[in-house]
């Protein structure tokens, strides 16, 4: 059961997306569909009207961990408001199709306890590090930062996620958030380049390499659980496998790969898009496969 709380204020989908997402005519109905705006393991219900004191709860809540990414949920642009008594660190997110999203209750704690010692809603806390107002950012891009500021003081960290249609009154984002896509990863925007570390365990061996992720390392910038899903990867001419054998790595085949054994593979460095966020089988290659057994 989710805690109760006090709050105000892959081809055709992927080809959708990409166009979609990205460039939408101001002014145009809310998309079919948006992202997800948490990157990681999130629960949330349909709380959007349910009794909240002297009003009504204008949004949905999505549980998930504190530092969790939030992500634009389509391209837009980003006014920052560096938060009230009631919404703590808050975003306000222009999107492109032109529906306004609220993104209330982002982290203000510096350490992994509830200390609310960032007041000031401070970038690289509340905020992606490189975040400017009215900065103009795609779908998918780092925003901010899962947290309980504001009047969610004491309880457990979410994202208050509020979806207005023309900038006009609230509507319940639930149907959105149950058919938005959920990113592998994020970085903050403008990014040029990046790898991935993913652990997990072997999938697929034979005809192809895959593994299911259980966590990802993003060069300089988030680690963290994912959603668990399967990342099928080409393989770089570089190639290195490793086995872990008697306490030290040892040259390996990836022919002698076991479906269900532990693994990690380091990625080459390519240029993060929404693409690469929602990777079809061979776009990121392999440059490093260590299997643990």
């Amino acid at each position: 059961m989710l805690t109760s709380h006090r709050t105000t204020a892959r081809s055709t989908l992927l080809a959708f997306l990409i166009g979609g997402l990205l460039a939408g005519p101001a002014g145009a109905a809310v998309p079919e569909t948006i992202l997800f705006p948490v990157v990681g393991p999130a629960q949330f219900q349909d709380d959007f009207g349910d009794p909240r004191g002297s009003h009504r709860h204008q949004g949905n809540d999505i549980m998930a961990a504190r530092g969790s990414p939030v992500v634009a949920v389509e391209a837009g642009r980003v006014r920052i408001y560096r938060g009230s008594s009631n919404a703590g660190c808050m975003l306000y997110f222009y999107g492109a199709s032109g529906t306004v999203y609220y993104y209330i209750h982002l982290n203000d704690d510096l350490t992994k306890r509830d200390d609310n010692r960032a007041t000031d809603c401070r970038k690289g806390v509340a905020y992606a590090a490189n975040l400017q107002n009215d900065m103009r950012v795609r779908a998918g891009a780092l925003i901010g930062y899962v947290g309980n500021s504001g009047d969610a003081r004491g309880i457990s960290p979410h994202l208050h996620f509020e979806l207005h249609p023309g900038g006009r009154a609230a509507r319940s984002p639930y149907p959105w958030l149950k058919r938005g896509p959920r990113l592998l990863y994020a970085v903050k925007p403008r990014t040029e380049s990046t790898r991935l570390s993913l652990v997990g365990t072997v999938k697929e061996a034979e005809e192809g390499f895959a593994l299911r992720v259980t966590q990802v390392y993003v060069a300089s910038g988030w680690r963290g659980k994912p959603v668990p899903r399967t990342v099928t990867l080409g393989l770089d001419p570089k190639l290195v496998v490793q086995r872990l054998k008697d306490g030290s790595w040892v040259p390996a085949k990836l022919t002698g790969a076991k479906v269900g054994e532990r693994v990690s593979v380091l990625t080459t460095r390519f240029k993060p898009t929404l693409k690469t966020q929602l990777p079809p089988a061979g776009l990121l290659l392999a440059l490093r496969v260590r299997l643990r057994g």
